[in-house]
């Protein structure tokens, strides 16, 4: 059977002037940068990172209710962007593709938002097909599902590992100590790199 890869268009000049407004974007007024998020979405709506820049603004403003739906509007789209006409999402999904960054983070800002809201069952279910798609596993969903399954809160996650932004080697530590307790979740994954491994 045929695997089906998505890799998503291209949108090097829309993704350009994101970038450019990012390196500015401390200098500018909070309205100007909404404008500018939003110029970009007019421009092309399935190009999701503005969408996540506006998420983050509107969550250090406590604006949650403009946060979620902001969200919602990227995720939406990012799954109608990738899944077939029946719904089902493709087989390979990765992030070594540039063009597919910015719907992983997508969807892994969604899993995550809906892991704070104590939403575990959704969270799972896309956690796994973020790491089913892209086993290499650059986004680290593969720790997100380890801590749900050990029982953590995204709350105690974040403050036990936590380093101001990143993750030390101390998470990747805890990972391999603890994700034999799940061969159910893991022992696919771990055949699967070891297999890519060998073949190089």
């Amino acid at each position: 059977m045929v695997k089906r890869e998505y890799i998503d268009k291209d949108r090097s000049k829309v993704r350009r002037i994101y970038y450019d407004i990012l390196e500015i974007i401390d200098d500018l007024d909070g309205k100007v940068v909404e404008e500018e998020l939003r110029k970009l979405i007019e421009i092309d709506a399935d190009f999701l990172d503005p969408y996540l820049t506006l998420y983050g603004i509107y969550r250090e403003n406590g604006e949650q209710r403009e946060a979620e739906k902001i969200l919602d509007d990227a995720y939406n789209r990012a799954i109608k962007i990738i899944t077939d006409k029946n719904g089902n999402w493709p087989d390979i999904l990765e992030w070594s593709w540039l063009e597919n960054r910015h719907i992983i983070r997508t969807i892994l800002n969604k899993a995550i938002s809906l892991w704070d809201n104590g939403n575990t069952y959704e969270t799972l279910d896309l956690l796994r097909k973020l790491l089913k798609t892209n086993p290499y596993d650059n986004i680290g969903a593969r720790n997100y599902i380890l801590a749900i399954r050990l029982g953590m809160t995204l709350e105690e996650f974040e403050n036990r590992f936590d380093r101001g932004g990143y993750y030390d080697s101390e998470l990747s530590d805890w990972f391999d100590e603890n994700y034999n307790k799940f061969p159910d979740e893991f022992k696919w994954w771990k055949k699967k790199v070891e297999y890519e491994e060998e073949s190089y």
